[in-house]
């Protein structure tokens, strides 16, 4: 049997740790799958110090990112999206209003966002205000206001008189 060797996750493992985190493995895991897959390197002082600095920048980064997501987010919580959609007099929808057309009304405004931020379970199927939860950030939750509205049908143009 192959005797355990220390190794450090370059990679989150499912089943074995996140990225950063110091294993034993099996040397033969870790010789067959970790390293050719470059998830994992061998424990030495320098990897060590390696990894902890890896750990600061992750660190940084992942403060700059809250950082910027809460003032997206502050930048939402003022907005309420309209999408105006086709409809008929009882005010039912021919289709529905999901997450690209949420999107697409936010983009338009300025404001670019990840379909991955959204959180919609369901497309709006009905005209009226809705909620969608937003996650900006794994800290970084909130809500935005869409507006469903009918769309307005343009007007046939007079005939111009001969």
């Amino acid at each position: 049997m192959g005797k355990p060797i220390e190794v450090i996750l370059l990679e989150d493992v499912e089943g074995l740790g996140r990225s950063g985190d110091a294993c034993k493995v099996k040397a033969g895991y870790a010789r067959n799958y970790l390293f050719p897959r470059k998830a994992a390197v061998v424990m030495t002082p320098g990897t060590k110090r390696l990894i902890e600095k890896k750990r600061e920048e992750a660190a940084a980064r992942l403060a700059e990112e809250k950082k910027a997501a809460e003032a997206l987010l502050k930048k939402l919580e003022k907005v309420t999206v309209t999408c105006p959609v086709k409809a008929n007099e009882d005010g039912r929808l021919f289709g529905s209003v999901g997450a690209p057309e949420i999107l697409a009304a936010l983009a338009a405004k300025g404001i670019e966002m990840d379909k991955k931020q959204l959180v919609i379970y369901e497309p709006f199927k009905a005209l009226g205000d809705h909620e969608v939860t937003l996650h900006l950030h794994p800290e970084v939750h909130g809500h935005l206001k869409v507006k469903v509205v009918a769309e307005k049908k343009a007007e046939p143009a007079p005939e111009a008189a001969e």
